[in-house]
């Protein structure tokens, strides 16, 4: 009787410290992390800045799902503001169809990151954690890193693609915003990191673009 009383406790802290475990991902991937760069970085001369609600694109499905540029292209208009600062020249509109015609959404318009990597000459990095030191390193790469952050700080997830810094702070092109927005306008607070680019290549190698 002991033994199985022993046993079953040993079971049970086992299943509270997974809880726990997973618990705690779950709140750290919801609070957010605050970031501020650690290094200047000068933003590029001319940024790209797409609107995810053009009318040229806005009313255009994510691959199967419902979900429209205008609802939900945030992160491919982020995707083709980077690409094209890097001489791959797409806009959020071109870039959907090629998403969509070759599957990397899924059926609820989340991109699956690894088909990206399919193409050639490209790459998508996805981070684990949220950090300045990632974020710069990407910025001093000459790659664009894209956050999920709040609007307003505390509204509804979103992605801005962060472009450079000045004074201190992170320059962020927005893809429901006219105008450049500072990391602080979101309480400087990121709850992921992506970057994807194009792959460093000789110059005597003709670089793809993504079709």
């Amino acid at each position: 009787m002991n033994m199985s009383r022993t046993i079953s406790s040993v079971l049970f802290l086992l299943v509270m410290a997974a809880i726990a475990a997973v618990g705690i991902v779950y709140l750290r991937s919801y609070s957010g992390t605050e970031v501020k760069p650690a290094v200047s970085t000068s933003a590029a001369a001319d940024i790209v800045m797409y609107r995810q609600d053009d009318e040229k694109w806005a009313s255009e499905k994510l691959g199967g799902s419902e979900y429209t540029m205008k609802s939900s292209g945030c992160l491919v208009s982020c995707i083709a503001s980077a690409l094209t600062m890097q001489g791959a020249e797409q806009t959020p509109g071109t870039l959907n169809r090629i998403f969509s015609e070759n599957n990397v959404y899924d059926s609820e318009g989340n991109i699956l990151w690894d088909k990206i990597d399919a193409f050639d000459f490209h790459f998508a990095r996805v981070y684990d954690d949220v950090s300045s030191e990632d974020i710069d390193k990407c910025l001093s790469d000459g790659d664009y890193p894209i956050v999920k952050v709040r609007r307003n700080g505390n509204g509804s997830f979103h992605y801005v693609l962060i472009a450079g810094t000045e004074n201190g702070e992170y320059v962020c092109m927005d893809p429901l915003e006219d105008e450049l927005m500072l990391l602080s306008d979101y309480g400087d607070t990121v709850y992921s990191v992506r970057c994807v680019g194009i792959e460093k290549i000789s110059a005597d190698t003709e670089s793809n673009t993504l079709n």
